[in-house]
């Protein structure tokens, strides 16, 4: 009995003395060059971007002390994967290895999916882009964070905005 109280105890001072989650600290809204959106992200994460000569843009987001931790943002302006016939198509966007989705409004759908070697669960947006009911394209959100924290996850996906 004594060796149990000792061993839990000494669990509960390693569970204290751990550093707290990197997202426990303060959010800073960032937004790429060109103010296409923004988003609150941990103050200290890096932009860079990966497009290449394509129909979209890629931007990646993340964490200098674990690349893993991470949001991309794929702006694409393919209106067929946005759209059946005239009416928008937000699941058109979604990522492979989807585990589960749920419709926000007729141009949005949140999603949580796992897959491409990436040990995080990816949870995300995806928005039609359109000029009143004209669609234009869709954007793609995903962040890989931790499990634990995927309250965080919510916080910094709700934080997400069309424009600077």
């Amino acid at each position: 009995m004594r060796r149990g109280l000792a061993g839990a105890i000494m669990l509960i001072s390693l569970l204290l003395a751990a550093p707290a989650p990197a997202l426990a600290g303060a959010l800073t809204r960032v937004s790429p060059p060109g103010g296409a959106y923004s988003v609150e992200l941990p103050i200290g994460w890096h932009f860079k971007n990966e497009s290449y000569p394509s129909d979209h843009a890629t931007h990646l987001w993340s964490d200098p002390a674990d690349a893993r931790r991470k949001l991309e943002v794929v702006l694409s302006g393919c209106v067929g994967c946005a759209s059946r016939g005239t009416q928008p198509n937000p699941i058109g966007g979604l990522p492979a290895g989807v585990l589960s989705k749920l419709s926000l409004s007729r141009w949005e759908v949140a999603f949580t999916a796992r897959g491409g070697g990436d040990p995080y669960p990816d949870n995300g947006i995806v928005i039609v882009l359109h000029r009143g009911s004209h669609v234009e394209g869709y954007l793609q959100v995903q962040l890989w964070l931790p499990a634990s924290e995927h309250s965080a996850a919510t916080t910094i996906l709700n934080s997400f905005r069309l424009g600077a």
